[in-house]
């Protein structure tokens, strides 16, 4: 079985895909977070012309709510991190943006479930 955070980079392949995160991504990124998470924003950040992340964001950026996830280009990968209370962390290198937001939904899920579920159906005796 392999293992998507270990892949080898294809780097230097013809033909391997863009080599940084694009508009289009984003609004992979963006249909992902308005089925799950329809409060929480994405941006393309662009550092250069061959530079760009995406940042997920909660809603106010507030990190009582959850963390921001980073996602990036790097050859024949794109890695996903995370911050939250001033601490970043590598979260891992995938195949594809669909396998790194599967990981990001696996961490984002349990922070929307709630908290406090309703011990009761109906009013109270």
């Amino acid at each position: 079985m392999s293992h998507p955070a270990y892949a080898e980079p294809f780097s230097g392949r013809p033909g391997a895909g863009p080599t940084h995160l694009t508009s289009g991504d984003l609004n992979v990124v963006r249909a992902t977070l308005r089925e799950i998470a329809p409060g929480w924003s994405a941006e393309l950040n662009q550092a250069g012309p061959d530079e760009a992340t995406i940042v997920v964001m909660p809603e106010g950026a507030n990190d009582l709510i959850g963390p921001a996830f980073v996602l990036h280009r790097l050859p024949g990968r794109v890695q996903l991190d995370q911050f939250r209370w001033d601490e970043y962390r590598k979260l891992g290198g995938f195949h594809c943006l669909d396998d790194a937001l599967a990981a990001m939904r696996a961490r984002l899920v349990p922070l929307l479930a709630p908290r406090f579920p309703d011990a009761f159906d109906g009013d109270l005796p």
